[in-house]
Order: structure tokens, then C-alpha cells, then sequence
């Protein structure tokens, strides 16, 4: 918890403002007994208005520093708060940006969410009754208590004598709550992923009639989320009433001890002390509550502190310095690969060998879960294969850095993401400085540039956020373009010419092979006749390879690439070739 705090340097002099604040509030509440205790004895009692006059001049001038001290804390403090708080989400944003896929995927995304935001919120919390805490809790209860003895040390004995019982309670809740916390925490990062996963793939679950069922799964984990919250909650809340109880039982207990000794004459205590020290009780046990609820919230605090460092603190695998490395000529090769995602209990891939020479288009071809995109994946760098080889030119990519990777590698990948904005400023995000006649040039190949005339604003047409306002097809289209504003050795189209109709994909793939001629060429497909147009293809079936070869050959020989385009045309493989 307190590495944390160390975000709160910046603002180190506004902090000791705040505290202050805090010490002059503090001790103009002090000074208030004192002044009611001052009237009664030498005003009241003495029947002199002027004392009285003055002193209740005094109380009032008191009050009102003391809540001129509150408001300027509270204003400072929300500032610094705010700040706190900024500056920490956009570090554990920067931290999670630097992650790799494998790190990320043992996160999260609703953990990470949650992490950034009500984790967040509590320390901001936490931090605010640190900074008023640290001082007013010792003034209250010390000087309070030192107060209360010089007015009679056997009424303040008293006064004491709860403290024991506090401490006790606030040992056994906080005991309790701790892992009611941990709990909670966990299922509200699990409840944040299945609304995520409700929310991108409502059409599947409607498609399928599995809303019940999701349902089933968010409300089960709001079920456990909420019953560990109520039962920390409930914890909490005994910690009041208990501490409001015994002050209220202190405060009749001085009265009646005072009472007795101002009747026996046993004792010098006069009713103005008594007076002074019932409100005392009250400012020490101001005190107590606050040290109190701080107890309280802590088991929270350590547990969202915890849940923060572990993001922050995670190490990420240092990269090869390859400064020197020259740019890829397009060479790729997998040598007995073998990869499996984090708690999966088989491999996505298994055994894949291949090896792509500079220059060459090539296919790889499989259904849904045969493992193109791990390939892809693979490629890029986004993970790294638990066994084997994958080299690029010759040299290891583990000898290489992710960064050089995908400088050399271009990718389009399955699912194409669209920011809001332009359409220039989608284009260009491959290349910040391209101007428009680059963009013009991209569009062209990506067979768009007739859409973009059509508008009004042109390049400057605003995509709303996701690309909502385009089509699946224009969304592929914007996200080629912006490839071909990257140069790069090798291209990689992950089924990226899924939402296109075949006479578009046509004249997309005859631009293409002329705008990329020489480069390397890896496209990730489900389409026979996609497939067939390249140099060599890769069955894939299973995260293995069944076959590999020309078109002609793979319907002789493979059987699972025979079946796949029969399925496709409609007709037997003798029958003739794919168009």
C-alpha cells in the first residue's frame, strides 16, 4: 500500500497544506471546551456578563477558524486527490500497454478494468483520510485526553478505559473482512468480463438463444460478489453503534463519578470540569471513530494496493537489442513448433514446419479453430511458441525484439479495428506523416476510394467509435489500406477479405499482387478459391498440418483440402478447377 503513496510527491507541499489545515481545525476544536468550561466557571458562576461576552467572542472567532481551516483542507485535498488518482491510472495504463499478449491474457480485461477504476477509487479514499487522519486523529485523542486529565485525571481514567474495547473489536472485524474483500474483488473482475463477453458477442448469444444462460453466469457471480460486500459491509457497520454506545456509557459514567465527588468534597471538580471533560469524551471518541473506520477500511485498501502493485510490478521480458539487425528480406521459417494458450489442455499448434522463401505468396487454409491466427499470432510476435524454432532470414526471433518484428511485419488481422475519427486519420495510423495522395493511393487498391468520392466530407467523413456507421466489408477495406501505408517485408492478411463479396476480393487481390509484387505474402483464409491463386498452400486442420502444395495437388492428395473446396463449389474436385 504505501509504494503507492509515492505518487503523491508531486503534491507534497499542497499535502503538508492539508495537514496544517487539519492541525488548526483540530486544535480549534480543542480550544472549545476549554472556552465553554472557561464561561461557566469565571462567567456564569461569577455573574460577570462581560467574561461571558467575551469568551462566547472567543468560541465564535474559534469556530469559525476551525471551519474556515475544514473548507480550505477539503478544497486542497480534492485537488491533490484528483490528481492522485489520474496519476495512477495512467501508470497502470502505460503498464498494461507495455505487456505482452501472455501477460495480458493472464489479466484480463475485466480485471484490468477494475484494477484502473474501483481499485483506484478506493486509495483515492484511502488517501484522504490519510492526509486529514495523520494529524487530527493524535490531536484529538492525545491532546484531548491530556486536556481531560489537567482538568481531573480520575474523570479522564475513566474516559480511557473504552479504549481497550475499541481496539479489541476493531482487532476481531478486521480479521474478518479481509478476506470478504478478496473475494468480492475477485468475482467483480469476473463480473466485468462476462458483461464484456455479453456485450461483444450479443449476436452470437441471440443468434443461439443463450441469453438465459449468460444471464445465469452474471447474476451467479453478482450473487457471490454481493453477499461477500453485505457481509463485510455488515462487519463494518457493528464498529459505530459499538463505539457510539460506549461513549454515551463513558459520558454517564463521568457524570455520575462527578456528581458523586463534587457532593463528598472528596475532590476539586466543579461542574465547569465536568462540562469540559463530557466534551472532551466526545473529541477523543471523534478520534477513535475516525482511527476506527481508517481500521476498518484498511483490510480493503491492502487488498485493492495489492491487487494494483501486482500490475505494476509485473516484469516484462527484457527485448534483444537488435539496433544493428537489418530489415527482414522476407525469409520465414517454423521448425517443429508447438504452442499452447495459458490454461488450455492442448495445444493450439502442433509440430508446425514450413519454410517461406522471400518473395513467395502462400496460403494457409483450415476452418474456424485450426490455428491460422495462433500462426498469425506467432508471426508477430505477440507470444512466444513454448517449443521449436521460428526464424526470420535465418536468425531466431527470439533473438529479435517485438518491436523490430513488427516494424518488418504487416499484418491485417480477422476482426478489423476501426477508431473513431476520419477516415485519413484510420488510414494514416500506419503512417502518421503520409499525405493525402498516399491515402488516395491506398484506397485505390483497397477498392474504396469510389466510396470516399461518394461522400460529402471525403477524407474527413468521421467514423463514430468501432466503426458502427461503416459495413464489416468497408470496415476490411479501411484496414487494408492502412497495411499498405506500412512498408514492410512480409504482408500478413488474416482472413481479411471474409466480409467481401468475390468480385470485390477479385479486384483487391489483382492490385494487391501488383502493389506488392517481390514481397512476402502469408494470407490466412477459409476460401478454396483464395487459396488457390497463391504459390504454395498449407492445410492446417486441428493446429497441425495436413498437407501442403499447389492447388492441383492438394485436390489429389489432400483430402481435407478436397473436402473444403467441394463444400465450396458445389462440385466434385475432377470436375474441373476453381475459377
Amino acid at each position: 500500500m504505501f509504494k503507492l503513496l509515492r505518487y503523491l510527491k508531486p503534491d507534497a507541499k499542497n499535502i503538508i497544506a492539508v495537514v496544517m489545515l487539519a492541525l488548526v481545525e483540530s486544535a480549534a476544536s480543542l480550544a472549545l471546551p476549554y472556552l465553554m468550561s472557561f464561561i461557566v466557571k469565571n462567567g456564569i458562576n461569577a455573574l460577570d456578563m462581560r467574561v461571558t461576552l467575551y469568551a462566547a467572542g472567543a468560541m465564535v472567532v474559534m469556530a469559525a477558524i476551525g471551519l474556515a481551516a475544514g473548507i480550505i483542507s477539503y478544497k486542497i485535498s480534492s485537488g491533490v486527490l484528483s490528481r492522485y488518482s489520474r496519476t495512477l491510472r495512467e501508470a497502470v495504463f502505460k503498464k498494461v500497454n507495455t505487456l505482452n499478449p501472455d501477460q495480458l491474457n493472464h489479466w484480463g480485461t475485466g480485471a484490468l478494468v477494475t484494477r484502473s477504476t474501483n481499485d483506484i477509487g478506493l486509495l483515492e479514499e484511502c488517501a484522504s483520510f490519510l492526509m486529514r487522519g495523520v494529524i487530527s486523529i493524535p490531536i484529538l485523542v492525545f491532546g484531548g485526553g491530556v486536556l481531560a486529565f489537567l482538568a481531573d485525571p480520575w474523570l479522564a481514567l475513566i474516559m480511557f478505559t473504552f479504549v481497550p474495547v475499541v481496539v479489541a473489536v476493531l482487532y476481531l472485524v478486521v480479521r474478518r473482512i479481509m478476506p470478504l474483500w478478496e473475494k468480492s474483488d475477485e468475482y467483480i473482475d469476473k463480473q466485468n468480463s462476462i458483461i464484456r463477453e455479453r456485450l461483444t458477442g450479443i449476436r452470437v448469444i441471440r443468434a443461439f438463444n443463450r441469453e438465459d444462460k449468460e444471464c445465469e453466469r452474471a447474476n451467479e457471480a453478482t450473487r457471490i460478489m454481493a453477499e461477500n460486500i453485505i457481509k463485510a459491509n455488515v462487519n463494518m457497520g457493528i464498529l459505530t453503534p459499538l463505539i457510539l454506545l460506549g461513549l454515551n456509557m463513558v459520558t454517564v459514567l463521568i457524570v455520575l463519578v462527578g456528581a458523586e465527588l463534587m457532593q463528598s468534597g472528596k475532590s476539586a471538580v466543579t461542574g465547569a470540569d465536568i462540562i469540559a471533560i463530557v466534551q472532551y469524551v466526545g473529541l477523543v471518541m471523534n478520534g477513535i471513530m475516525m482511527f476506527a473506520m481508517m481500521l476498518a477500511f484498511l483490510p480493503k485498501v491492502v487488498v485493492n494496493s495489492r491487487r494494483i502493485n501486482e500490475v505494476l510490478e509485473t516484469e516484462v521480458p527484457a527485448e534483444p537489442d537488435d539496433a544493428d539487425t537489418a530489415d527482414f528480406s522476407g525469409g520465414l521459417k517454423f521448425n517443429h513448433v508447438n504452442f499452447a494458450y495459458e490454461g488450455a489442455a492442448e495445444n493450439a499448434l502442433s509440430d508446425i514446419c514450413f519454410e517461406i522463401q522471400p518473395g513467395e505468396k502462400v496460403a494457409f487454409i483450415g476452418g474456424t479453430g485450426s490455428g491460422k491466427s495462433t500462426i498469425v499470432r506467432l508471426i508477430m510476435k505477440f507470444f512466444t511458441s513454448g517449443e521449436g524454432e521460428i526464424s526470420f532470414d535465418g536468425r531466431s526471433i527470439n533473438d529479435i525484439s517485438g518491436k523490430k518484428v513488427r516494424d518488418n511485419v504487416t499484418c491485417v488481422l480477422q476482426n478489423a479495428t476501426i477508431f473513431s475519427g476520419t477516415i485519413r486519420s484510420n488510414v494514416r495510423m500506419a503512417a502518421a506523416d503520409a499525405d493525402d495522395a498516399a491515402v488516395y493511393d491506398a484506397l485505390t487498391v483497397a477498392e474504396l476510394k469510389g466510396f470516399v468520392d461518394n461522400l460529402e466530407n471525403g477524407l474527413d467523413y468521421e467514423i463514430q467509435s468501432g466503426g458502427t456507421n461503416l459495413s464489416g466489408g468497408q470496415k476490411q477495406r479501411i484496414a487494408i489500406a492502412r497495411a499498405l501505408l506500412k512498408k514492410g517485408s512480409i504482408y500478413l492478411f488474416d482472413d481479411s477479405f471474409s466480409a467481401l463479396d468475390f468480385l470485390t476480393e477479385s479486384r483487391i487481390k489483382e492490385k494487391l499482387n501488383k502493389k506488392l509484387e517481390g514481397r512476402t505474402r502469408i494470407i490466412m483464409t477459409q476460401r478454396a478459391s483464395t487459396a488457390a491463386a497463391c504459390d504454395r498452400i498449407f492445410v492446417l486442420e486441428n493446429g497441425r498440418i495436413a498437407g501442403s502444395g499447389r492447388h492441383d495437388d492438394l485436390l489429389e492428395n489432400c483430402r481435407q483440402y478436397r473436402e473444403i473446396y467441394e463444400s465450396q463449389t458445389g462440385s466434385r474436385a475432377s470436375e474441373g478447377g476453381v475459377g
